[in-house]
């Protein structure tokens, strides 16, 4: 996923915008909303769902999102010596 400059607006985002913010379809972001990986509030009364994504809302998606650094490499095992005390 791309750097994202979060708007600083008071005000929630559509998952449209969010969509156009992050360059993926809407249907992912309405995936992530419903897999409860976006968290959303929604605005709809009766019938179909409106949701808006508040600022913290998606701040803390993009930081959970984000890259990590690389996992470090297990550390190797020194292979014991075998000493045979019985001798053919």
């Amino acid at each position: 996923m791309p750097p994202v400059d979060i708007p600083l607006t008071p005000r929630g985002m559509t998952p449209r915008e969010i969509s156009r913010l992050l360059r993926v379809g809407i249907d992912k972001v309405m995936g992530w909303i419903h897999a409860g990986v976006l968290q959303a509030v929604n605005v709809g009364r009766l019938g179909r769902p409106r949701y808006v994504i508040l600022p913290e809302h998606l701040e803390a998606f993009v930081r959970g999102r984000s890259a990590s650094p690389p996992p470090r490499a297990p550390r190797r095992r020194r292979l014991m010596e075998l000493v045979d005390y019985y001798p053919d």
